[in-house]
């Protein structure tokens, strides 16, 4: 240190050498300083993001093995919910793709660890037959007619259908009025669709003597069993896929309001074969497309598909015509074999 500043006192030419070698070096030295600091504080950006969420990421994506940071947002009902802050878990269940039938919630007690084995859908059944083109942009011809769902009926009597409520159009109204079934409950309207079934204000409450809606009174009244038939009128106001997302709609709240029912989807009648020919909407073809798609929103465990049409069809599978007075509805005499077709094709709980 003494020989520094003697340096200093006695050669200040020196101290201006050593101060200009010094820039110098630094001048080199500081961009290759400044760039190990940054490459050192991105390192350790990326070490605190990858603990942060990139681990949480991976492993909410293991399902389908997308990047987290380039995965959609997720737009389910239940991830929208609880983004506002609601409980999802207090809303109404999750409605199944085809079935309408809201999934089965966890078992709560000593047995909520057993695994209980849930019941398997019985997929609908069909007949085949050549397909024919068509012109319209509402419908196909599916080329198949859907079966009564295979399950092991029961035959039953008169005081089944005690706890029975029928709904649907004008074909039901003729059910009502000649099926002898006094004991059984009717929500039946002439021209009623699916598209106004629950919310047209046209049943009496047998209480208030109000008139309300379908959607009343099942909120309001249990019942065993569910007899839908509609969709002869919508054949004319939209497509199959339409119509097929109304009836899930309406087949979901059923289920909903009236859980331990048995919910019987009955096929859509045909036409007799002189409809058939002459008409472009209401025509059988029309029909099988409309029944391949009610079809498959049954699932044989509480939802079952009833092939109403076999019971009257003729040899092409149309409604036969010494059956009808106007090609679409049955003569007052033959409604009993629809009676008997539902005694044979019984649901009992228990059995």
């Amino acid at each position: 240190m003494k020989k520094l500043k003697k340096i200093i006192v006695e050669c200040p030419l020196m101290v201006c050498l050593l101060c200009s070698w010094g820039v110098v070096a630094g001048a080199n030295y500081l961009p290759q300083l400044s760039e190990k600091i940054d490459q050192t504080k991105q390192q350790e950006d990326e070490a605190d993001w990858l603990t942060d969420e990139t681990q949480e990421l991976t492993a909410n994506d293991a399902v389908d093995g997308t990047i987290g940071a380039n995965r959609a947002p997720d737009l389910s009902e239940q991830a929208i919910m609880e983004a506002d802050g609601h409980d999802a878990s207090a809303q109404e269940p999750p409605v199944s793709d085809e079935s309408g039938e809201p999934e089965a919630e966890p078992e709560s007690g000593a047995d909520a660890d057993v695994q209980t084995e849930k019941p398997k859908k019985i997929k609908p059944k069909y007949i085949t037959y050549e397909k024919k083109q068509t012109d319209s942009p509402w419908y196909t011809d599916p080329g198949k007619i859907p079966l009564t769902t295979e399950y092991d009926y029961q035959k039953v009597k008169n005081d089944y259908f005690d706890d029975a409520v029928f709904i649907g159009d004008s074909r039901i109204v003729g059910m009502n009025d000649y099926s002898g079934l006094t004991n059984a409950t009717f929500f039946a309207k002439t021209g009623l669709t699916i598209y106004n079934l629950l919310d047209e204000k046209f049943v009496q409450d047998p209480n208030t003597g109000k008139t309300v809606t379908v959607s009343d009174m099942l909120q309001n009244y249990k019942y065993g069993k569910i007899y839908l038939m509609v969709g002869i009128n919508e054949l004319g106001t939209g497509g199959t896929e339409r119509f097929a997302q109304a009836y899930k709609e309406v087949l979901g709240k059923m289920r909903k309001w009236q859980p331990d029912a048995v919910i019987y989807v009955q096929s859509i009648m045909g036409v007799s074969p002189q409809k058939d020919r002459t008409d472009d909407v209401f025509n059988n073809t029309n029909i099988r497309d409309k029944n391949c798609a009610i079809a498959k929103l049954t699932d044989g465990i509480h939802i079952f598909y009833l092939n109403i049409q076999e019971i009257y069809e003729d040899e092409n599978h149309a409604l036969s015509q010494d059956l009808t007075f106007d090609e679409v509805h049955l003569y007052a005499q033959y409604y009993d074999k629809w009676v008997n077709y539902l005694k044979t094709h019984a649901v009992v709980k228990g059995e």
